[in-house]
């Protein structure tokens, strides 16, 4: 009973310094802070993995006996079984795809570019060093890929072929009332679009970096190890360095965004901590 008073006792002044605060401040600083802390957290895990990159091994296919972790192949990326996908503006041949659709819209006093659609997508490949390739299942993968496909639209202009196909094919994208700019007005729905593209062809230079695995059932020209998953599991056609420093850049927005949610809670819940301490 004594333990069960002091509990009790201890809790008092928590529960005193919850009941005395704006309860709507209270629940902002709470969100604010799960917020931050995940934000954070997101941040920290692509930092991780640039340093993990960096730190890989480079590895030529020939040395891989599927049993291997965070191994780097680099090479030239080829189809397999001439399987490829096509590109979402222009459907020229890819092997791996990232796209997004943005629009720039009205965010309360300001303006911003918001997505609208988005995604990315790949198919097994082999990485080739001049004459023994390895098989790449992409389908986990993080990609790092530079973009080669940047359009920008304004009110009232007539979108590309190799964009209007896309726009035809995907609802969230059909063609809008994209409104029009009068000097520095906006008369009608926001009307600029942005549609950017990166990917992975046939022919590229590709960095992979992942853990491998025994793949028995590997074609005459492949050794019998795929790489197929990692932590991290990176394909890129870019150097390890340059790979990194992307995934460094990539952090960055999250840690200040979860650095800025952190001050919101500080400011927040600082009564409840005032009446803490």
């Amino acid at each position: 009973m004594d333990a069960l008073h002091e509990v009790a006792a201890a809790s008092l002044p928590v529960s005193s310094a919850v009941g005395a605060a704006d309860p709507v401040p209270t629940v902002i600083g709470a969100a604010a802070l799960v917020l931050g802390l995940v934000f954070l957290a997101y941040g920290a895990n692509g930092a991780l993995d640039a340093v993990r990159v960096l730190r890989t091994t480079a590895t030529g296919p020939s040395g891989l006996d599927g049993a291997e972790r965070r191994i780097r192949v680099t090479g030239r990326a080829a189809a397999v079984d001439e399987e490829t996908l096509p590109s979402p503006f222009g459907g020229d041949a890819c092997l791996c795809v990232d796209y997004d659709v943005s629009e720039f819209r009205s965010q309360g006093k300001g303006q911003s570019w918001v997505t609208i659609d988005g995604g990315e997508a790949g198919v097994p490949f082999r990485v080739d060093d001049g004459g023994t390739g390895v098989r790449v299942d992409p389908a986990a993968a993080t990609f790092s890929f530079e973009v080669d496909e940047k359009i920008k639209l304004d009110a009232g202009e007539e979108p590309p072929e190799r964009v209007r196909g896309f726009i035809d094919a995907v609802d969230e994208v059909d063609a809008t009332e994209t409104g029009y700019e009068i000097g520095p007005l906006t008369i009608g729905d926001d009307p600029r679009r942005r549609y950017v593209q990166r990917t992975l062809r046939p022919g590229d230079e590709v960095t992979v970096v992942g853990d491998s695995e025994a793949f028995p059932d590997a074609p005459v020209g492949e050794v019998k190890s795929r790489i197929a998953g990692g932590d991290p599991f990176v394909v890129s056609d870019a150097s390890a360095r340059r790979t990194a420093l992307r995934l460094v850049g990539g952090s960055a927005v999250p840690v200040v965004l979860g650095a800025v949610a952190l001050a919101v809670a500080g400011l927040a819940l600082s009564p409840v901590v005032a009446a803490l301490v």
